[in-house]
């Protein structure tokens, strides 16, 4: 499977669901269960566009060259089909990709418990999550801060098993 990259009009797609999902819930009153249905999409999608395979990374790739470059592409128009430069691998161990497993399981879980406005805030979190997770400098970012943190938990999860 050939890494994914992201368009020009991909970004802006990406952005506007996140600016204008952020924008409802602010409306909203703040309230926690949707941050914390947007933050949970968000790193679902950016720890799953940072998995260097399997099906998390499988379907991270197809989620963004089969609808979010395409329909960005379209919306943005002319131009927004250039590709921005490939984010480096993320070094995302075995033990990453197992807290991400896990971290998926939570979100599905939580998909079937909560109702149709905190469905609308983690699908928008996994969309913008999985296309930003591809632009450079956020995938950047989360190598330095975030997947050391995920692998470290991912490897304690491995530890207690064995």
């Amino acid at each position: 499977m050939s890494p994914a990259q992201l368009s020009l009009g991909g970004l802006a797609l990406a952005v506007a669901v996140l600016v204008f999902t952020v924008a409802r819930w602010w409306r909203r009153g703040c309230e926690m269960p949707g941050a914390a249905a947007l933050a949970g999409g968000l790193l679902t999608g950016l720890l799953s566009a940072l998995c260097s395979g399997g099906l998390l990374g499988w379907a991270a790739h197809r989620l963004v060259t089969e609808a979010t470059n395409p329909l960005g592409n379209r919306l943005a128009g002319t131009g927004s089909a250039q590709l921005l430069p490939q984010a480096a691998p993320a070094g995302l161990s075995i033990g990453g990709g197992v807290a991400t497993t896990l971290l998926l399981a939570t979100v599905a879980l939580a998909w079937r418990c909560c109702d149709h406005q905190l469905r609308r805030q983690l699908t928008a979190g996994i969309v913008s999550g999985s296309a930003l997770g591809l632009a450079g400098g956020i995938s950047g970012l989360a190598a330095i801060t975030l997947v050391p943190a995920v692998n470290s938990l991912g490897d304690q999860i491995l530890a207690a098993f064995h």
